[in-house]
């Protein structure tokens, strides 16, 4: 028996090591989002807004992940936090949550140009922002153009493949109320796994699983 119990004590040890060095990961249905800073493009090669990528701290995270705005008209400020619920895109059913999945990809591309980057910024904020037609008047007309051809895109992708898999990309929408600074933020698109975070949920489950064959083998010895 006591053989037994120094066994099961190492064997504990053991896993509570390994769950150190590689701790479950996942990412939660909800998250806390901290607006850091942008990636470069102040003048978006259009007009002086800023566009692709906003870079992200995750649940207090000093990672950074760069996201996609598709709201333009609420406001958000470098150092704001708030929560917001992830959609996945794949799966959802929502066609324009394919659309501008379809967009960022364009724009996260390794060898996206400034001006695609610019253009699929517009194309999503024209996608999701009735309001954005006016804006978008003012632009440039080869801008215009590239930026209409690029939603035409888009809206014929999301038609053609409504069970399009982005397992990586999900849809950002702010929590009303959860915001440290202003109004309601703006809603994002990106892929919340290059900064996945450990669920405490994962250790329970694991924890509570180890108890059990922990019982099950020392009843076991029990009734032998």
């Amino acid at each position: 028996m006591k053989k037994f119990r120094l066994g099961l004590a190492l064997f504990s040890v053991a896993i509570c090591t390994l769950l150190l060095l590689c701790p479950p990961m996942g990412y939660a249905d909800t998250m806390e989002l901290t607006l850091v800073n942008v990636g470069g493009q102040s003048s978006g090669t259009i007009t002086g807004d800023y566009v692709y990528p906003y870079n992200f701290s995750f649940n207090g995270s000093t990672a950074l992940t760069p996201l996609m705005c598709i709201s333009y008209e609420n406001e958000i400020y470098f150092g704001e936090s708030w929560t917001a619920t992830l959609i996945p895109v794949t799966g959802s059913g929502n066609p324009q949550y394919i659309e501008a999945a379809y967009i960022f990809s364009l724009a996260a591309a390794p060898n996206a140009s400034a001006n695609t980057i610019a253009v699929a910024q517009w194309a999503n904020w024209e996608l999701f922002d009735e309001n954005d037609a006016t804006l978008l008047a003012n632009l440039p007309g080869g801008y215009q153009t590239q930026i209409k051809t690029m939603t035409a895109d888009a809206v014929a992708f999301a038609k053609a493949n409504p069970n399009a898999n982005f397992p990586n990309i999900d849809i950002f929408i702010p929590n009303a109320g959860t915001q440290s600074t202003g109004g309601l933020p703006q809603y994002f698109v990106g892929d919340p796994v290059e900064n996945e975070t450990p669920e405490p949920s994962s250790y329970l489950l694991f924890g509570t699983g180890l108890l059990g064959l922990a019982a099950i083998s020392y009843r076991r010895r029990s009734v032998a």
